[in-house]
């Protein structure tokens, strides 16, 4: 998909999973219908510069806002935006300053982790990567895992996350967060759910 941020340069090529991952199940294609946003993913007034910013990149076809899940609010014109046209496909857009780049593509028909689907890169800004997760079920909010009380050190971002519900009943949790090195570094930690039912790596990233 093309992109109109000159200043979001193609991220490093991703690592493969960890040799210790356990496989799962290939899927069928699914028939599920879009995605709806539920709680804080809905939009609201105060999203129209970010709507509008993915909506004038060339060839990035942004649904009706009903349709659009917002993942950050982020400040000075910044954020991520997906939507899914079935639960096999997504579509993220990370704004910048008004710049957006689009990326859709099919989900992955194995993953790597029980219950993670895809941790994927969404480009880089400046010297900071965004990560994309899309993790099953709800389980939210996310965040670093807790180790001592020690807060998550300055290259580790915040961790957003939104839910996307299809009529099937069946929930998606859709995660952003910026590194500013993709790396590991010393005191770095996985990524959980609030109720520890699911945890990854952050820099766990692989290609499609």
């Amino acid at each position: 998909m093309p992109t109109s941020a000159a200043s979001l340069k193609p991220s490093p090529s991703p690592s493969p999973p960890s040799p210790s991952a356990q496989p799962s199940s290939p899927e069928p294609p699914s028939d599920s219908g879009p995605a709806a946003p539920v709680g804080d993913g809905v939009v609201t007034a105060a999203d129209a510069p970010l709507l509008a910013a993915a909506r004038q990149e060339a060839g990035a076809a942004v649904p009706d806002d009903a349709a659009v899940i917002v993942i950050n609010r982020g400040p000075s014109g910044t954020g991520e935006l997906a939507w899914m046209p079935d639960e096999r496909r997504y579509c993220l857009a990370v704004v910048r300053e008004a710049r957006t780049r689009t990326s859709c593509k099919p989900l992955p028909t194995s993953w790597a982790r029980i219950g993670v689907r895809l941790v994927t890169t969404g480009g880089t800004t400046a010297a900071r990567t965004v990560f994309f997760a899309v993790v099953d079920g709800g389980h939210g909010p996310y965040g670093y895992q807790a180790t001592g009380g020690a807060s998550p050190g300055p290259d580790m971002g915040p961790v957003h996350d939104a839910t996307a519900a299809f009529a099937s009943g069946r929930t998606l949790s859709l995660l952003t967060y910026e590194r500013t090195v993709s790396v590991l570094t010393p005191g770095d930690r996985d990524i959980c759910s609030a109720d520890n039912a699911i945890c990854f790596p952050a820099l766990d990233a692989y290609p499609l």
